[in-house]
C-alpha cells in the first residue's frame, strides 16, 4: 500500500497542456499577456458546500488564485437566503463572525431558531475584488441527475435540463447555456463535469457534442470522482484521449479541451475522500483579468491545467509545441508528448457491465489512441510536427510528491 501510495502521489504531480495539429484558433488578445490561475468549479452555502462563500473566496484570494467561479448547484448566488446556524458546519459560524464581524454578519431569530443570512454575490464581491488581481465569476452547476455540466459567466439561473439519452441530456443544458448567451449577448463557457463520478459519462456519451469545448479531465473531489478509473472504466486521461481522436478524425467535430478543478465543497478537512480546496485549477494567458478575457482565452485553447507543475511559458509556432517549466530547486521533471495519429483504426468494441444493474463503460478502442510520441527529461521540452497527428498534448510530470492527493 506505500508504494501504490507514493506512485500515485507522484502520478498526480501532474500539469496538461493541450496544442492541437490545425486546431489551435488564434488568441483574441494580443499586448503583454499575464498567467491568470483560478478555479471554475466552486461550492458554497447557496447549496451543498459547506461555508459562507466570503469565507471561500478569501481563500483562493489568499493562496494566489486570480479568479473564482462560484458554481453552486442550479442556482446562482443571487437574491434572499437565511439557513439555520445549527443545520451548518458547526464551525463555519463562528469563524465567518471573527473573519467578517458581527457589522457583516446578518442574523435573525425564527421560531426560536437562530438563522444567519447567507449573502449574494453582488453583495459581497466588493469586498474581495480588486482589478488585476482577483475576480469573480458568476456560474452555476447544472444538475440533471448524476451527469453535471458547469455554466460560468451566466446572467440568469438555468437548472438542469433531462433528455431520453445522456449525450442529449447533455446537449439540453449546453443549449440552454447557448440559449441565454445568444439573448443576452454575455460571453459564458460551459464544461462536461467529473464523468466517472459514479461513472455517469462514458467518452461516447461525450464525443458527439456541440456547442462546448471543454470537460474535467481531472476533478479533485475525492475518490468517488475515479479520475483513474479501475478494470472496467478507462481513466479521465484516456478518455480524453478518445474523444479528441474520434472528434476530429472520424466525427469531424472541434477540439474539447481538458481542464483541472478543485470541484471544492469540505473547508475543514482534507483527506482523499472530501473535496477541499487547492487541488487543481487552470491558468489562462490573457493580457486583462475580466471574465470575457478569460473565457475568449480558454476557448482559444491559451491555457494549462495543473494540480501542482507550473509553467514559465509554452508556444506553438504552426510547427513545434515548446514547453518552459518554472522549476524548483531539486525536483526532476519528465514531459511526455501524447497524440493520435491520422488513419488510426476506429473500431470498438462493447464494454456492458453485466451485473444486473445495466451499468455502462466506455467502449473499448484501440491502442492507436492516445501514443506517447516523445518523452523528454529537464525543464524544458518541445515536440516538432510530423503533419501526420490528430493532436499533440504535453505531460509534464514531477518528482515531488503531491501534498493532499485527491487519491490514496
Amino acid at each position: 500500500m506505500k508504494n501504490m501510495s507514493m506512485s500515485w502521489v507522484i502520478v498526480t504531480l501532474i500539469l496538461f497542456v493541450v496544442c492541437l495539429s490545425g486546431c489551435m484558433e488564434s488568441s483574441t488578445v494580443s499586448s503583454k499577456p499575464q498567467w491568470w490561475k483560478g478555479n471554475t468549479h466552486t461550492h458554497t452555502f447557496w447549496s451543498d458546500g459547506k461555508e459562507f462563500p466570503e469565507v471561500v473566496a478569501q481563500w483562493y484570494k489568499r493562496h494566489g488564485y486570480n479568479f473564482l467561479a462560484l458554481t453552486d448547484h442550479n442556482i446562482l448566488s443571487q437574491g434572499e437566503k437565511w439557513s439555520n446556524v445549527k443545520n451548518k458546519e458547526p464551525r463555519a459560524y463562528p469563524g465567518y463572525l471573527k473573519r467578517f464581524g458581527s457589522d457583516w454578519v446578518e442574523t435573525r431569530t425564527v421560531n426560536g431558531k437562530k438563522q444567519v443570512r447567507v449573502k449574494p454575490l453582488n453583495e459581497f464581491r466588493h469586498l474581495l475584488e480588486e482589478a488585476g488581481s482577483f475576480m469573480f465569476i458568476q456560474g452555476e452547476e447544472l444538475t440533471p441527475r448524476i451527469k453535471h455540466i458547469n455554466a460560468i459567466n451566466t446572467v440568469e439561473t438555468i437548472g438542469g435540463r433531462d433528455g431520453e439519452t445522456t449525450t442529449e441530456l447533455l446537449q439540453n443544458n449546453i443549449n440552454a447555456v447557448l440559449e441565454q448567451e445568444e439573448r443576452t449577448g454575455q460571453r459564458m463557457l460551459t464544461h462536461i463535469n467529473h464523468p466517472n463520478w459514479k461513472w455517469a459519462l462514458t467518452a461516447d456519451d461525450i464525443m458527439p457534442l456541440v456547442g462546448t469545448k471543454f470537460f474535467e479531465f481531472y476533478n479533485g473531489g475525492g475518490t468517488s470522482c475515479n479520475n483513474i478509473g479501475d478494470e472496467n472504466h478507462v481513466s479521465t486521461e484516456r478518455m480524453w484521449d478518445i474523444i479528441l481522436a474520434m472528434r476530429l478524425g472520424v466525427l469531424n467535430l472541434p477540439v474539447i479541451y481538458g481542464v483541472a478543478t478543485d470541484d471544492s465543497h469540505e473547508y475543514y478537512t482534507n483527506t482523499p475522500k472530501v473535496s477541499p480546496t487547492g487541488r487543481a485549477w487552470v491558468v489562462v494567458r490573457s493580457t486583462h483579468l475580466t471574465p470575457e478575457y478569460i473565457i475568449n482565452a480558454m476557448n482559444a485553447g491559451d491555457f494549462y491545467a495543473s494540480n501542482g507543475v507550473t509553467l514559465k511559458d509554452v508556444q506553438f509556432d504552426g510547427k513545434t509545441l515548446k514547453v518552459k517549466i518554472d522549476a524548483e530547486f531539486g525536483v526532476s521533471y519528465t514531459t511526455r508528448f501524447t497524440g493520435t495519429k491520422k488513419g488510426f483504426d476506429p473500431t470498438t468494441t462493447e464494454n456492458i457491465l453485466l451485473n444486473g444493474k445495466g451499468k455502462r463503460a466506455t467502449k473499448i478502442y484501440s491502442d492507436e489512441i492516445g501514443v506517447v510520441l516523445k518523452e523528454s527529461k529537464g525543464s524544458a521540452a518541445e515536440y516538432r510536427l510530423t503533419g501526420d497527428e490528430l493532436y499533440v498534448r504535453a505531460t509534464v510530470t514531477s518528482s515531488k510528491l503531491k501534498h493532499d492527493p485527491h487519491f490514496i
